[in-house]
């Protein structure tokens, strides 16, 4: 087991604190000094380990997403590969879309948007780490294309799931459909010199 260093578990403790404040209160409603007050620690400290409250509320954001991700990579497929992937890009897609921390740290008053946060450098390798153990089962299983890496594959996931996370008038089973028709059919095409 890994020993946290006293820099990591300060800055553990701040964001947990910034955290329910940002659920109590809201983004716009709290300062550095509340977040301060409730980590125990001094304001000072608080500029030390974040640089500015948008880094504060980025790596809030951050760390919701990373807990979603890991929620739905605990889930284990029971159907086939096509139908598990289309579930499980559906419960992220809702899940980000609907999750009521993420509404308050990406919202209007925020200085985040979720384009920032997806595409942080955590939250991109946090996308290749989830997609890799599908993308591998489905090249295995003949169903995925193996022409593009499982970053460029993640990193096109990446993108167009968040522009559907952002579209917050799709209805569930359109979702679905649009993942069938358009995602896994995407992931499923390769163009090889042989084809052409």
């Amino acid at each position: 087991m890994a020993i946290d260093s006293p820099r990591t578990a300060i800055r553990t403790r701040i964001l947990a604190g910034a955290r329910e404040l940002f659920r109590s209160k809201g983004v716009r409603g709290v300062t550095m000094s509340d977040v301060a007050r409730r980590a125990d620690c001094s304001r000072q400290l608080v500029y030390k380990v974040f640089f500015d409250r948008r880094e504060l509320i980025l790596a809030a954001a951050v760390e919701r997403i990373t807990e979603i991700a890991d929620v739905a990579a605990a889930d284990t497929p029971s159907a086939s590969f096509s139908d598990a992937f289309v579930d499980v890009s559906v419960q992220i897609i809702e899940t980000l879309r609907n999750d009521p921390e993420l509404a308050a740290l990406l919202g209007d008053a925020s200085p985040v948007t979720l384009h920032d946060a997806l595409w942080s450098p955590e939250l991109v390798d946090r996308a290749i780490q989830f997609w890799r153990p599908w993308l591998e089962h489905g090249r295995s299983t003949g169903v995925l294309r193996t022409d593009l890496s499982n970053r460029d594959l993640a990193d096109w996931l990446h993108t167009v799931y968040a522009s559907m996370i952002l579209r917050r008038n799709i209805p569930p089973d359109d979702e679905r459909s649009m993942i069938q028709r358009f995602v896994l059919t995407s992931l499923a095409m390769a163009t090889t010199a042989a084809d052409t």
